[in-house]
């Protein structure tokens, strides 16, 4: 086997080999993924089947739109949700799936991560259903049951369960936005999955993810189109903030650490296992100045849990909820971004979601050379508009002089960034498109 080929399976899958292998053949991915003409086929005979269900929707007086949702952190869909339970068209439900479904993660940790989301979707108000029926242990078959005319997926991966697979709704209108910000050069994976072809909308954050998917995508981003990322339209619309920081005796900055989940895999840019105790050092240290809190991506515990154990991983996690001065954020984070007064971090969305505040914010650099190779151009651009640090005296560096004696000099050439490529031009926000898109579409 050549290494081209050895690089395509490794590019095809998120999880374990033997995980991936049985997903892949499962649904026909694995061979669909290795061979453009194949793949090719499968598009446009879904296709022909998503253009007759348009047909079909344009005479239909309300059109159910399912949004599968499994981590409330990657959850970037509440205005446009907001904006179809107002209209008449539409009928919006949220459905709560479960999340990191492979051989070695838990049912247990799925199952808690599902009894969170649901308390989230719950308290902001949504019209939801839980795809896990406690009393008989069976899971949702959204097609069957609900039978939606558009589906919106949170997540391109297949860490859920089959049920909740683009395969299953594939007359359906199908439709993503990506759930982070994609600042990285993983072009395959986040543009040429085969998941990203078979959709029928991809929505794209800025023309530059428009470009990729026309560049990197088996169909040439036919389906890609440039409306803005639905995540940010809370930090750049006036959107009130609740202050969700823990009392304090005395008003002290507050400070966002971001870690990635990607400790020993292909990505290989967090620096969790390296700076973990020394974060909680600096937060002891400046109790009296500032508070912290804890922003881990949702798969470091997943990660740590087969690394540490239980034990270990979860004493780490409740220091951090413990501490005076510090605090655990998992889910939903656009109150803790606008409340915020800076950031550190070393995920590459955040490169992107974070600037959007306008505030300073510094990247923790494991390997420079690494970092920049693995952004993509876009990506590359807000990184050198960060602070960096590399070691713990430039994280307390940045703590001292830009956070805490308010020495931001790099204010102005992020605004201007700001101003020029990323606030929406025609003052029309990222949902308003998508729905446009959609109401144009099926009358």
């Amino acid at each position: 086997m050549n290494n081209n080929l050895l690089s395509k399976i490794k590019g095809t899958f998120e999880s374990s080999l033997i995980d991936a292998i049985h997903k892949f053949i499962t649904f026909g991915d694995f061979f669909i993924a290795l061979s453009p003409r194949l793949l090719k086929l499968k598009v446009k005979q879904i296709r022909k089947k998503q253009e007759k269900t348009i047909k079909q929707l344009k005479n239909k007086e309300k059109i159910k739109t399912v949004f599968l949702i499994q981590t409330h952190s990657t959850w970037k869909f509440d205005k446009l949700y907001r904006l179809m339970e107002k209209s008449e068209k539409f009928e919006p439900l949220v459905v709560v799936c479960p999340y990191c479904m492979h051989f070695r993660y838990s049912k247990k940790q799925s199952l808690k991560m599902l009894e969170q989301t649901e308390n989230f979707v719950k308290n902001q108000g949504y019209n939801f259903i839980s795809s896990y029926n406690k009393e008989t242990g069976k899971w949702l078959n959204v097609r069957k049951t609900i039978n939606p005319d558009v589906v919106f997926f949170t997540r391109p991966y297949k860490d859920t369960l089959p049920n909740y697979y683009i395969h299953k709704f594939s007359d359906k209108i199908t439709c993503y936005a990506n759930y982070g910000f994609c600042c990285i050069n993983s072009y395959r994976l986040n543009f040429n999955l085969p998941f990203n072809n078979l959709l029928y909308h991809f929505f794209a954050e800025t023309d530059y993810q428009k470009e990729f998917a026309i560049k990197y995508s088996t169909i040439k981003g036919a389906n890609a189109i440039t409306t803005g990322f639905p995540g940010i339209e809370p930090l750049i619309d006036g959107h009130t903030p609740e202050n969700i920081w823990k009392p304090q005796n005395k008003t002290k900055k507050k400070i966002i650490w971001a870690p990635h989940h990607s400790l020993n895999d292909f990505i290989n840019t967090s620096n969790f296992l390296i700076y973990c105790d020394f974060m909680l050092e600096i937060a002891k240290k400046y109790e009296n100045e500032i508070q912290f809190a804890f922003k881990p991506h949702p798969v470091l515990k997943f990660k740590l849990l087969n690394l540490w154990g239980e034990e270990k991983t979860n004493n780490y996690y409740n220091i951090w909820n413990n501490l005076p001065n510090t605090q655990i954020e998992e889910g939903y984070y656009i109150d803790l971004f606008l409340t915020s007064d800076a950031m550190l971090h070393d995920c590459a969305s955040f490169t992107a979601e974070y600037f959007h505040t306008l505030k300073p914010v510094a990247y923790i650099i494991k390997n420079l050379e690494n970092n920049i190779k693995q952004l993509n151009p876009f990506g590359e651009k807000l990184f050198n508009l960060h602070y960096h640090v590399y070691n713990q005296d430039d994280i307390e560096g940045f703590i001292q002089n830009t956070v805490l004696q308010n020495n931001d000099t790099m204010f102005n050439r992020r605004k201007e960034f700001f101003d020029e490529c990323l606030y929406p031009k025609d003052g029309i926000l990222p949902s308003q498109k998508i729905l446009n898109v959609l109401c144009e579409e099926l009358g």
